[in-house]
């Protein structure tokens, strides 16, 4: 009972997330968005970026394990784990824009991106 619970709050935790994302894109692609004042809407999104990616990521865990037991109705959870792929994804890139530049040498020493030996 409690792991359901969880899982509720889990995934209500991730829609939510999902929603002030989306919402607020629909929006800026319908009307345009001229300036800051209207990217405000976005903030929302960005402070829930703690909780929405955790959420989200146990959201798809539990959508794949769905998907995995193949029960009839397994097929209503494909759509979720898709959505809740990009939004994990999304959110990825947007806390470390520079993610697939780096690489695992030490020191800190960059591979794929050096922009000072051009």
């Amino acid at each position: 009972m409690l792991r359901r619970l969880g899982l509720a709050i889990s995934y209500f935790i991730a829609i939510v997330y999902i929603l002030s994302i989306l919402l607020p894109s629909i929006y800026c692609l319908r009307h345009g968005c001229r300036g800051p004042g209207e990217l405000d809407a976005f903030m929302p999104a960005s402070a829930l970026i703690p909780f929405g990616g955790i959420a989200t990521a146990f959201s798809l865990s539990n959508a794949i394990q769905q998907i995995r037991k193949r029960h009839s109705w397994s097929w209503a959870f494909w759509p979720a784990a898709i959505v809740f792929a990009i939004a994990l994804l999304g959110t990825v890139a947007y806390r470390d824009p520079d993610l697939f530049h780096r690489s695992s040498a030490p020191l800190g020493r960059v591979c794929l991106h050096l922009p000072e030996l051009y």
